[in-house]
Order: structure tokens, then C-alpha cells, then sequence
């Protein structure tokens, strides 16, 4: 599975989403993309999916359909594993 993640540079809410970010990708067991919608690449990603906001975490499947997401804010690290045993 992978976990999409949307922050924006100025945005107050996402510290919060990239924290976690580097914690699951440290810890390894999802494979982690960071999307900054600042940039061309990572705002063509946004649209593809619809996020509005930011944070924005996507969890996806081997064909990057949507699994769940979280839009607006950050969840909690157990939120997205309790998601990836289903």
C-alpha cells in the first residue's frame, strides 16, 4: 500500500502530516509520497485525487485507487495502520 500526502509550504496545519510522514517511512512498512501542491507535479497529483485542502493523506492501493483518505488534517499514525490490516 501507499500513503499519499499533500501539504502545502505555507500551510499552518501540515507540520503535523509531515511529522508523520517521516515516521512512517522510517518505520517502513507503507511506502510513503510526499506531494508538495506548491510545485506543478505535486498540484497535477492533487487534482488527479480531488484534494482541496491541506493535509491531505491518500492510502492507496497497488493501482493507486483510493483506499481512504484523510483531507484537512492529519490522522493519527494508528488510524492509517488500522486501515492497512483490512
Amino acid at each position: 500500500m501507499k500513503l499519499k500526502i499533500f501539504t502545502k509550504n505555507d500551510c499552518p496545519n501540515c507540520p503535523p502530516a509531515k511529522k508523520l510522514a517521516k515516521e512512517l517511512k522510517k518505520e517502513g512498512k507503507l511506502e510513503i509520497e510526499n506531494h508538495n501542491v506548491d510545485e506543478p507535479d505535486g498540484l497535477a497529483e492533487a487534482q488527479f485525487y480531488d484534494v482541496l485542502a491541506t493535509p491531505s493523506l491518500i492510502l492507496c492501493d497497488e493501482a493507486d485507487d483510493e483506499i481512504i483518505s484523510w483531507r484537512g488534517k492529519a490522522p493519527l499514525k494508528k488510524d492509517v495502520y488500522k486501515e492497512t490490516v483490512q
